[in-house]
């Protein structure tokens, strides 16, 4: 196989692991949706599909490998998810001046919370992480 060649396929199969990569994160986001509406948990299908997402990744269901493209490149495009919320400020311009602290306030605070538990949870997951390491490390030298 000629070097040209190789160089042609590789993009369309990198395009094919983003893609894959990215039904991977829908789907557990639709996992998270299911459990939300069949538990009637009080918690957001995005949060319940996180929290999935990380108990498969932390007992190594699924490698990091298998979603992290699609993550980076997700997260890249993250800006493109807030076009709708600039239409609809655009089309109810006197409902954003009449109700606009509630909306700003909520936003803000919502954003914070959603730092606050991000930060937490992978600071969590981390010692836990360290912590059983640590104690693989202990057993196999006293084994």
């Amino acid at each position: 196989m000629s070097t040209e060649a190789v160089s042609r396929s590789l993009p369309q199969n990198s395009l094919l692991a983003l893609v894959k990569q990215i039904l991977i994160l829908t789907g557990f986001w639709l996992a998270g949706y299911v459990l939300n509406q069949k538990l009637g948990i009080p918690i957001s299908a995005g949060i319940l599909g996180m929290f999935l997402l990380l108990f498969c990744l932390f007992f190594k269901v699924i490698k990091m490998d298998q979603v992290a493209m699609g993550a980076t490149f997700v997260l890249g495009e993250l800006l493109l998810f807030f076009v709708p919320v600039v239409v609809a400020v655009v089309q109810y311009k006197s409902l954003f001046m009449t109700e606009g602290w509630q909306i700003v306030s909520s936003i803000a605070i919502g954003t914070i919370l959603v730092m606050l538990s991000t930060c937490l949870t992978i600071h969590y997951y981390n010692r836990l992480k360290s912590y059983l390491q640590t104690r693989k490390r202990f057993q196999h030298k006293h084994i």
